[in-house]
C-alpha cells in the first residue's frame, strides 16, 4: 500500500512541474474560427494542412484580391541537404495547391491553376484564379482528416476495391505489394538511404533544426517535427519533451534508434505507391505533389496508414539504381508506404496560421 501511495505522489509532483508538459502540443491546440473569416482565408486555412517534408510548410501566398492568389516557394524553409534540387519542396507545393483547389471547390468556387515554375530556382509557383461556381460534393473534414502515419502498419494485402480507388483511378501511380521482389527491394534501400542519411553530419544538423521537442518551441514556430507528429507518445513522449533538446538527436544513440524504428516501418506494411513522371521539372513536381495529396486522402478514408519515404530518390546514386529496376522508362518522384492500421486518430502535426504564410504588402 506504503509504495502505491509513493508512487501517486510522484506523479502528483511530475504533473505539477512539467503541468501541461505531461501530453504534446498539436493542432487541436491552435483551432480558430472559421465563420467570420473570407472564403479566401478559408481556403488558405485548409490549404495549410497539407501534407510537405518535414513539416517545413515552405509556401507563402501573396493575396491580390478575393479572387487571385499567387502561391511562392519560402526557400527559407527549403531541406538544402536532403533536398539539393528543390524537388521536395516543389512537391510539397504542390499538395498545397490541391489543398487549394479541393477547398475551392467546396465553398463555391472554381480554382484555374496556372503553373508558373519552370526552373528549380523560381519561387512563384502558381498564380490562382477563383469564380464562383455550384459548390462540390468535397468535404472539407477530409482536409483535416489526412496525415502521415509512422507507424507500423498491417502486412495483410490491400483489397482490391480499394486498390482501385488508390492506383486505377490516378495516372503514373503504381502499387507494388511488399511481398513481392520488387517491394523487398524498395524496403531495403529506403533503410539503407535512411541509414545513410541518419548518419550524415549535415543532414544530422539540417533535421536537428526542424525539430520541435518541447511544448515551447512547439508553440513558439508551430511547424517542424513534434514529439507526438514523429509518433513518440506515451512516458517515451513526456521524457523526450522535457529532458531532450533537438541536437540531441544527433547523438549515436537517437540515431540507431531511428534506423531501429525505420526497419520496423519497412518491415510492416502492405505495399508501396510510387508516383513517376516523363520528365524530371518543377511542373512535373508540383503535379506529382497534387496527386500525392489526392492520395492521402483517399488512404485514410480507406483507413490505410500512409507514410511518405522518399530516402531511396533522396540519395543519388540509390535513385539511379532504384529508376533503372524499378521504372526504366520514367523518373520515381514519390515514394510511399501504405497498409491497413488497427487504430486511427486526428492528425497532431501543428500548422502556422494563416497570417504567417501570408505575404504582407
Amino acid at each position: 500500500m506504503n509504495r502505491i501511495i509513493n508512487h501517486l505522489i510522484l506523479a502528483t509532483m511530475v504533473f505539477s512541474v512539467f503541468g501541461c508538459a505531461c501530453t504534446s502540443t498539436s493542432r487541436s491546440d491552435f483551432e480558430e474560427n472559421l465563420n467570420d473569416k473570407s472564403d479566401v482565408y478559408r481556403i488558405l486555412y485548409y490549404a495549410s494542412l497539407a501534407g510537405n517534408s518535414h513539416n517545413t510548410q515552405p509556401w507563402k501566398v501573396k493575396v491580390i484580391d478575393d479572387y487571385t492568389m499567387e502561391v511562392y516557394a519560402d526557400t527559407l524553409r527549403h531541406l538544402k541537404i536532403v533536398d539539393p534540387t528543390r524537388r521536395g519542396l516543389f512537391i510539397s507545393l504542390g499538395a498545397f495547391i490541391e489543398n487549394i483547389y479541393l477547398a475551392s471547390g467546396s465553398l463555391g468556387y472554381n480554382a484555374d491553376i496556372k503553373i508558373m515554375a519552370q526552373k528549380p530556382t523560381d519561387t512563384l509557383a502558381a498564380i490562382i484564379k477563383l469564380s464562383r461556381t455550384e459548390k462540390t460534393n468535397f468535404n472539407l473534414v477530409d482536409l483535416e482528416n489526412r496525415k502521415t502515419t509512422r507507424t507500423p502498419f498491417e502486412i495483410r494485402p490491400v483489397n482490391e476495391n480499394d486498390l482501385k480507388l488508390i492506383s486505377e483511378s490516378f495516372t503514373n501511380v503504381i502499387f507494388i505489394p511488399a511481398i513481392s521482389d520488387k517491394g523487398k527491394y524498395i524496403s531495403t534501400k529506403t533503410l539503407e538511404a535512411y541509414s545513410k542519411q541518419a548518419n550524415n553530419e549535415d543532414a544530422k544538423n539540417e533535421l536537428a533544426a526542424w525539430i520541435r521537442f518541447s511544448n515551447a518551441d512547439v508553440k513558439a514556430n508551430r511547424d517542424g517535427l513534434t514529439t507526438g507528429g514523429m509518433g513518440i507518445k506515451g512516458f517515451g513522449g513526456f521524457m523526450v519533451r522535457n529532458f531532450f533538446k533537438p541536437d540531441d538527436s544527433k547523438k549515436q544513440s537517437f540515431v540507431d534508434k531511428g534506423i531501429e524504428k525505420t526497419k520496423m516501418q519497412v518491415d510492416n506494411c502492405a505495399g508501396w505507391i510510387l508516383i513517376s513522371q516523363t520528365e524530371d521539372t518543377p511542373e512535373n513536381w508540383i503535379y506529382t505533389g497534387r496527386i500525392y495529396e489526392q492520395i492521402n486522402i483517399v488512404c485514410t478514408k480507406l483507413g490505410l496508414g500512409f507514410h511518405p519515404m522518399n530516402q531511396m530518390i533522396e540519395e543519388k546514386n540509390f535513385e539511379i539504381k532504384a529508376n533503372e529496376r524499378l521504372m526504366p522508362k520514367g523518373v520515381i518522384l514519390f515514394v510511399a508506404r501504405i497498409g491497413y492500421v488497427k487504430e486511427t486518430s486526428k492528425s497532431s502535426s501543428v500548422r502556422r496560421s494563416v497570417e504567417d504564410i501570408i505575404i504582407k504588402n
